[in-house]
């Protein structure tokens, strides 16, 4: 959960307000080792993590005409 903290701080989660798991993982992540389950905190943990060490492909486009980037990365 260490892990995650700063990602949740900066705001790059997302979570659905309307969605039907959204209280009971609220509930998980808020209440992470005092509670009486942390299967979604895991998972969480476990995602937040995974991505942290997953490669994100780079898209590069070109002037067909003169070979030149027009972006380098988006």
């Amino acid at each position: 959960m260490f892990a995650a903290a700063p990602e949740w701080q900066a705001g790059d989660w997302y979570v659905d307000r309307n969605a039907a798991w959204t209280g009971p993982f609220i509930v998980q992540i808020t209440m992470f080792q005092a509670g009486h389950h942390d299967d979604m905190a895991d998972i969480m943990s476990q995602a937040a993590s995974w991505l942290l060490q997953a490669s994100i492909p780079t898209v590069r486009i070109y002037n067909a005409f003169t070979g030149q980037p027009i972006y380098d990365s988006f």
